[in-house]
């Protein structure tokens, strides 16, 4: 037994040294040290043997293994590191390198900056904020108060805030929504207004083909002397109808929502399906796209405004939802798992 393993070794030894490729080197490893290589056989033969001669003939084998490990790592680094595998090997030069890949934008970020683009050549102001944010704005100030009914549809995730710090505006959460920077924005502004507050918000969702925990939503607020209902749907069939290039169905359905007053859901034909019924619309031929409504004179009053004087309208928008449409994906989910297969289609 000792002798067979002896003669292994120099077999192994010989063929780690004539490997010139890493896959080369990589088959060598697989036939020595595989589970079904000749170490593996070798190994089974152990029981053949007289007790007396077991335990010499384990220890030499483990010891082997760990040499030509040890082997194998050496020489993969001698040929990751560019030593020549043979000497009649030439290295030219003057020989062009490998090219890097090219990446390229997500298709999220690549729709977002369209959706921007469009809502810009309409004169809105793009802004940000923050995606911690506090209940003051993310519900109080929206007039959602503490304990409201509402308040449910957005299973919020609460943040931690650091040991012995309190603050006037109450619990920290991932924003649920991107409208806390309606308040937030008029701070610093006088109407009349118009921009939008794209950015990531977060919900406690059951994921599904058209549901995720974290989504992106396009938040708009217009505010003027005059602003009706008929000025925001003119708005948003506009931007609809320029964002898919044609004219698209869209339907008007009353919903409450605390922060506008009348709230309006929109919905627009599945473009997926052309109104047919899939998995990504749950077989009713439509989408929601976004709830929207006339701001309410409570939520003007918290901006400063005089809801006497001045009235305006509020949207949002849903962001992967108008992605998968427009690029023609029937599941939401693809857009996070970071699947090349997917992403190097856009």
């Amino acid at each position: 037994m000792l002798e067979q393993l002896e003669q292994f070794k120099t077999q192994a030894d010989k063929a780690i040294t004539s490997a010139n490729t890493l896959q080369e080197l990589r088959d060598v490893e697989v036939h020595f040290l595989g589970r079904r290589g000749k170490l593996a056989l070798l190994l089974q033969q152990l029981r053949d043997l007289p007790q007396e001669e077991r335990p010499a003939a384990g220890a030499r084998a483990n010891e082997l293994k760990k040499d030509l490990i040890a082997a194998l790592a050496h020489r993969a680094e001698s040929l990751k590191g560019g030593t020549p595998a043979s000497t009649s090997h030439v290295l030219d030069i003057t020989w062009p390198g490998e090219r890097m890949p090219y990446g390229h934008i997500h298709p999220l970020t690549r729709f977002l900056r369209l959706v921007t683009s469009i809502f810009s050549s309409m004169g809105f102001e793009i802004i940000e904020g923050p995606e911690v944010e506090s209940t003051k704005y993310n519900f109080d100030l929206l007039n959602i108060p503490k304990d409201h009914p509402a308040r449910d549809v957005w299973d919020t995730f609460f943040v931690r805030s650091p040991e012995g710090v309190k603050s006037a505006e109450g619990d920290l959460v991932l924003r649920t929504h991107t409208s806390p920077m309606q308040v937030r924005a008029m701070e610093t502004r006088t109407p009349p207004v118009r921009f939008i507050v794209p950015g990531r918000v977060y919900r406690h969702e059951a994921t599904d083909a058209s549901h995720e925990a974290m989504f992106y939503q396009c938040e708009g607020l217009v505010i003027d002397r005059g602003i009706r209902v008929t000025d925001l749907l003119g708005t948003l069939k506009i931007f609809l109808q320029t964002l898919f290039e044609k004219k698209v169905k869209i339907r008007v359905r009353p919903e409450f929502y605390p922060f506008v007053e009348p709230g309006l859901d929109i919905d627009m034909s599945c473009l997926l399906c052309d109104g047919k019924g899939c998995p990504a619309c749950k077989q009713s031929g439509w989408m929601e796209m976004m709830g929207s409504g006339m701001v309410h004179p409570k939520v003007l009053t918290n901006m400063g405004v005089d809801p006497k004087v001045y009235s305006g309208f509020a949207f949002g928008l849903g962001i992967d939802r108008l992605m998968m449409l427009y690029f023609g994906i029937d599941d939401v989910r693809l857009s996070y798992q970071s699947d090349m297969r997917f992403l190097e289609q856009f």
